[in-house]
């Protein structure tokens, strides 16, 4: 079984609990921009001891623009700080908010990896529409697999190799 959640406070880790008490095996969260506020919900699941009886995989998205920035603003069940929003708006007004989006992912998955071992299974990148960055932010965030090295002449996933070739 699998389901979307939402961090927010000990009530929905209350949930959480319930779901996994009913066979959940796997939570998917929405997109995490405030690592913080992950840290206060999986410190809440592990409270109620849920971390070792499920799966997480933490939602994490490069915003390619400030208009998807302030589009994703507005999803319920996404908090997206104001100084991220902020980092947009500046490397809008420069030309340069695809890569400003590209580095705040690339800190965001940082920051989460360090809870691997402490509830995160995994992390599930959503490109929202931009498919191409995905493997630039695997690559650079260190999350392919040692045996697996994409190609970085091509931005396409086919050209994935194994390293014992």
């Amino acid at each position: 079984m699998r389901s979307e959640i939402i961090y927010i406070d000990k009530f929905q880790a209350l949930r959480e609990q319930k779901k996994v008490n009913a066979g959940e095996q796997f939570f998917q969260t929405n997109l995490i921009f405030d690592v913080d506020g992950m840290e206060t919900w999986l410190n809440e699941l592990a409270k109620r001891d849920v971390l070792d009886k499920v799966y997480i995989l933490a939602g994490v998205t490069p915003i390619k623009s400030l208009k998807i920035a302030q589009k994703i603003a507005e999803v319920p069940g996404v908090y997206l700080p104001k100084n991220i929003l902020q980092r947009i708006e500046v490397a809008d007004k420069s030309g340069n908010a695809q890569e400003e989006g590209i580095q705040i992912a690339l800190e965001i998955i940082g920051k989460i990896k360090a809870y691997e071992r402490q509830g995160i299974s995994g992390i599930h990148l959503m490109p929202v529409g931009w498919d191409e960055v995905i493997p630039r932010i695997v690559n650079e965030a260190g999350l392919a697999p040692k045996q697996l090295l994409l190609d970085k002449t091509s931005q396409e996933w086919n050209h994935a190799y194994h390293l014992e070739k």
